[in-house]
């Protein structure tokens, strides 16, 4: 068959493809067709993006630089949409027919770096930036900086990081003023460098970043300003505001605790109220722990238990360790099976975020819940154990005693309940003799070979 005879097979069938999607059958242009699909993705109409797509895709008079770029667009789409996979495929396929498609050589290394539509493969993913960077494309500058400054997928290294971000930022890439002024601050260096922090930060804000505003609020809520590392919290309220106004809800979060506390602003419980439930509206997680503890303690609103119950779910529903300890409080002061499991499942919950206090609480639920079927020895010990090393106090030790004799190690638990004992010093005068009444009833048990129950 002559070339001339293919290429009319395949308009034919790109005409038939435009039917099927409902365009019309006089719209052969793919070119305008890519066009009109990257108009619909602005106007985040992106079914409709893609039924335009396809039929470009399929176009033979279509040059490789353009059907990559259509390739590009239509993973982007699926990406949008939470369609990793997909999204994947078509970067991949964008870089099939361009592989300087820079672009598309990013967001294939973004996928690498956060393992979506893929496993996670942090190195491969910075290889990719730095393709995307050896053509000149300002936003791997940013992507590469990131990696050096937090050392994912190459050796942390904060003054390359710095040389990077700084060229994304000369160039107006708001993400990168952020990041360089991140750069400057105590969590990623030595010595920080606050005023030149701020100065990035300043350069973000006027570049249009409302994020930047906050930055610079914890920036003084952190004492990062002062040398004795005493908090400004006016001026920190004063830019949380700034950055409400700007139209950033998460702002309300922390002008709710302002005002709740008074830190920096006159208390205001019932401002602090209003404010937790303006953050709710837009389903900002602090404001859901926030919520739950006005509630459960009337402050600024009457007293609700059923309503702080259900706001503290909520926060630990989106990974809250705090307001997973609060549930399991609000569980055991019932005496039913069913609110103790419930406790458990959100001890268990709560001792993930890695805090030692609540490894603990885990701990002692496993070791000495008076229903057989919640106790596991096992993950009681491996808890406690974990708490323990980070905080080697009597009342930690007193769980760890507890485990052991979950298990029936009674040696290792009388040890380790004399271990508490002696630990009893570090608390206040006033709490030790009731502690140490505690401690020395429960060794008295485990001598004897028998577990502590609650």
């Amino acid at each position: 068959m002559s070339r001339s005879r293919i290429k009319l097979s395949a308009a034919l069938f790109l005409g038939a493809c435009l039917l099927f999607v409902g365009l019309p059958a006089t719209a052969l242009d793919a070119r305008a067709l890519i066009e009109r699909a990257t108009e619909l993705i602005d106007a985040e109409d992106y079914d409709l993006a893609r039924n335009y797509l396809a039929p470009a895709l399929i176009d033979p008079y279509l040059n490789h630089a353009e059907r990559s770029r259509a390739y590009y667009f239509r993973g982007y789409t699926f990406n949008v949409q939470d369609m990793p996979v997909s999204a994947l495929r078509d970067y991949n396929r964008a870089l099939e027919f361009n592989p300087r498609n820079s672009v598309a050589l990013v967001a294939v290394g973004v996928a690498h770096m956060l393992g979506r539509g893929t496993s996670r493969d942090q190195v491969l993913g910075y290889e990719y930036f730095q393709q995307a960077a050896a053509l000149e494309y300002v936003p791997a500058y940013f992507h590469i900086g990131r990696a050096l400054l937090f050392g994912t997928g190459v050796d942390k290294n904060v003054p390359e990081a710095r040389q990077f971000l700084e060229k994304a930022a000369d160039d107006g890439h708001v993400s990168a003023m952020n990041h360089l002024a991140a750069s400057y601050r105590q969590f990623n260096v030595a010595q920080p460098q606050p005023e030149i922090a701020k100065a990035w930060y300043d350069k973000a804000v006027n570049a249009g970043s409302r994020q930047a505003l906050m930055y610079l609020a914890y920036m003084y809520a952190n004492g990062e300003f002062s040398h004795s590392g005493e908090a400004q919290p006016e001026q920190a309220v004063d830019l949380f505001q700034q950055a409400l106004d700007a139209g950033l809800p998460g702002a309300a979060v922390n002008l709710a605790h302002a005002y709740l506390t008074g830190e920096g602003v006159a208390r205001d419980e019932k401002k602090a109220f209003t404010l937790y439930q303006l953050a709710a509206q837009s389903a900002q997680p602090g404001s859901f722990i926030g919520l739950g503890h006005v509630y459960e303690f009337g402050i600024g609103v009457a007293q609700n238990l059923q309503l702080a119950q259900q706001w503290y779910e909520r926060a630990a529903e989106e990974g809250s360790a705090q307001a997973a300890t609060r549930l399991v409080s609000f569980y055991l002061q019932k005496a039913d099976e069913a609110s103790h499991e419930a406790a458990v499942r959100w001890s268990r919950l709560a001792a993930q975020s890695g805090d030692a206090r609540a490894q603990n609480d885990y701990a002692w639920l496993l070791a000495t819940s008076k229903f057989a079927h919640l106790r596991n020895g096992t993950l009681a010990l491996d808890a406690a154990h974990k708490a323990v090393a980070k905080n080697p106090s009597a009342p930690y030790l007193d769980t760890l005693a507890a485990a052991y004799a979950e298990v029936g190690d009674f040696e290792q638990a009388v040890v380790t309940q004399q271990r508490a004992i002696a630990a009893i010093g570090s608390h206040a005068e006033n709490d030790q003799q009731a502690l140490r009444n505690d401690l020395e009833r429960r060794l008295e048990l485990y001598r004897r070979n028998q577990a502590w129950r609650e």
